[in-house]
């Protein structure tokens, strides 16, 4: 801000600026008395010292009001009064020289004084108008802070209605451009052909993948983080594994976090990952451990091939990986809304192993629950 304020006084150019404020009336009033003076005491009656007092008024009134375009002011009268001396004398005295120098360099001070003035009272005003917005943003952002979490919401789902909406419509079109994918690989007989309606149709689905990240996206941190149980989260996600296909089991009954509400999410897209690029997985655990001092780890298994260990960091980037590259981002994202962080710690051919990190405080352990695994 200060910078700005300096560089608007930067006024080199505001010398030929025109003279139409303040007061112009009054300052030609000054100009034309000046002059009366110049004709009546100087040239008709020779008088050549006392009367160019005068214009050191004219010329400080003028620094005052218009900065240093007094110069210009300062340089007319003396002008005036060095070509009165020397249609009357055929001479150019040096006094007359000295009272214009004198008179230019009264100018360029008072104005050069003036604008700074001028300067620093626009920029204590303007530091004023900026303190006093931002006391009013700060009531106003007490204001909101008291605000019921309903309120919130509602204002959260304005903003972001066109964007639903859109990705609402788009999603329609897809299923029906699926649909028809699905009807044209009925039809179809030709191999060429099937190979790339099957190509199609995997870019359709990774299309509607990123449809619903953005979806996801767009709810994290909007609702208020709550304590969740790991063990109901685990349970709900064992359901929709299909019979025979992967083991479940967990021994992390009782232990509850605080994290977003979009957590289930995040175990969602661990078992995900595990049935897309573990290739053999056949059993899935999910249990806990004290990790350093203060804080607990969640731990996420399978018994796949595991991640590389030149992958290990940048599965979590997004856009990394086969397919949308999007579950391990939204994950990452997730945890980090209450302060949770992940990291994959397993053996390349062995198994992946995901440990959740919670922090002291985002933990605690509540009267355990019957595990219904």
């Amino acid at each position: 801000m200060r910078g700005q304020v300096l560089q608007r006084c930067d006024v080199g150019g505001s010398w030929w600026q025109s003279f139409t404020r303040p007061h112009p009336v009054l300052f030609v009033l000054l100009i034309l008395i000046g002059l009366a003076l110049e004709y009546e005491i100087h040239y008709r009656l020779g008088i050549t010292v006392v009367y160019t007092q005068f214009y050191y008024l004219i010329i400080v009134v003028a620094g005052l009001w218009y900065g240093r375009k007094a110069i210009w002011v300062a340089l007319f009268f003396a002008s005036l009064q060095a070509m009165v001396t020397w249609i009357l004398t055929g001479l150019l005295s040096p006094d007359a020289v000295m009272r214009g120098l004198i008179m230019l360099l009264v100018a360029f001070v008072i104005g050069t004084i003036a604008e700074q003035m001028r300067c620093y009272y626009d920029q204590i005003t303007e530091q004023n108008h900026e303190l006093s917005d931002a006391n009013e943003e700060m009531h106003s952002l007490n204001a909101q802070l008291t605000e019921s979490q309903a309120a919130f919401q509602t204002a959260n789902k304005k903003l972001n209605l066109l964007s639903s909406i859109t990705r609402h419509d788009i999603k329609n079109q897809l299923m029906g451009l699926m649909a028809f994918i699905e009807l044209s690989k009925e039809k179809s007989t030709d191999p060429e052909l099937l190979h790339f309606i099957e190509r199609e149709e995997n870019a359709a689905q990774a299309i509607l993948r990123q449809i619903e990240f953005t979806k996801d996206y767009e709810e994290l941190g909007v609702y208020a983080p709550t304590w969740q149980d790991i063990g109901a989260h685990v349970a709900a996600l064992r359901s929709l594994i299909p019979p025979g296909e992967i083991e479940v089991t967990a021994d992390v009954r009782g232990l509850e976090i605080f994290a977003d509400p979009l957590l289930e999410k995040v175990f969602g897209n661990l078992i995900d990952n595990s049935r897309r690029h573990g290739e053999r997985v056949r059993h899935i655990s999910f249990s806990s451990m004290p990790y350093g001092q203060d804080t607990l780890a969640i731990v996420y298994e399978d018994d796949g091939v595991g991640v590389h260990e030149s992958d290990k960091k940048r599965i979590f980037e997004k856009g990394f990986g086969k397919n949308t590259g999007l579950g391990l981002f939204l994950t990452r994202e997730i945890l980090g809304i209450t302060g949770l962080s992940i990291k994959e710690s397993g053996v390349y051919g062995k198994g992946a192993r995901f440990e959740i990190l919670v922090p002291k405080g985002k933990f605690r352990v509540v009267q355990p629950v019957p595990d219904t695994g």
